[in-house]
């Protein structure tokens, strides 16, 4: 599925962000990399449904630079989540979506991996609110 948002991803990202063109720098971001999944706990199913929604909706307010590179551990993306639930900011997303997305980012992003190699420009991306 991640797959076929790539080239879309790959095309929004290279006008968004004039630093990333041309377009073909962009198409070398290898999505599977950036968006790893360890299996160990979580299936890789729950993984890609994890990944979708952070393609499809979290990224409607922030990039997905700021997920990717944080590493927060079980309780710290709990409280992250909880924020964005009680805020309204995620409110598109049922409960079930929330703690799937929260195991694969406790999973994927807690500090046992390096973060994913990101160009320089879309690391400029990367907002806090």
């Amino acid at each position: 599925m991640i797959k076929r948002f790539a080239p879309a991803l790959a095309l929004g990202l290279a006008l968004s962000f004039p630093a990333l063109t041309p377009v073909a720098q962009a198409q070398q971001l290898d999505l599977d990399e950036v968006f790893r999944c360890s299996g160990e706990t979580v299936p890789q199913e729950d993984c890609l449904a994890s990944r979708e929604v952070i393609l499809n909706s979290c990224t409607t307010c922030h990039t997905f630079v700021p997920i990717v590179m944080q590493s927060f551990d079980e309780n710290g993306w709990r409280g992250l989540l909880t924020r964005h639930v009680e805020n309204g900011r995620v409110s598109q997303l049922s409960a079930e979506q929330v703690e799937t997305l929260r195991l694969y980012l406790a999973e994927n992003f807690n500090g046992d991996l390096p973060p994913p190699e990101l160009p320089p420009a879309l690391l400029e991306t990367w907002t806090s609110y």
